[in-house]
């Protein structure tokens, strides 16, 4: 009787240990994605060699995903200037992502803020 219910007890702990440490790492990677991603669209953006060409002023909100191929494809894309939106969508249109590993179809938003005043 005793040992029933301590094999129970070891098998329900056993359980809970297994699902806790698989959800942790089933949100791991995505989240390290995700950052990356964001990170090469801004570094993108921002390039220190191309600065002469931002847009002197604008605020541009992109929502994309990355498809199989590792292109980015625009979903939907904000902009309180024009200027600021073809410099965006220029830039995200020549970013290849073949070469790490995303989380395909997902969405992702970014946001660019430009001011040079």
């Amino acid at each position: 009787m005793k040992t029933k219910k301590v094999i129970r007890i070891i098998i329900l702990t056993l359980v809970i240990g297994f699902i806790s440490v698989y959800s942790l790492y089933a949100s791991g990677p995505a989240a390290v994605t995700a950052r990356n991603i964001r990170e090469k669209i801004v570094n993108q953006i921002y390039n220190k060699d191309d600065m002469e060409n931002l847009p002197a002023e604008g605020t541009v909100v992109v929502l994309f995903t990355v498809t199989d191929e590792g292109k980015i494809e625009i979903k939907k894309m904000e902009s309180t200037n024009d200027e600021a939106e073809n410099f965006v969508t220029q830039k995200i249109s020549a970013i290849s992502a073949k070469d790490n590993v995303y989380p395909y179809h997902q969405y992702y938003r970014v946001k660019f803020q430009f001011d040079q005043n």
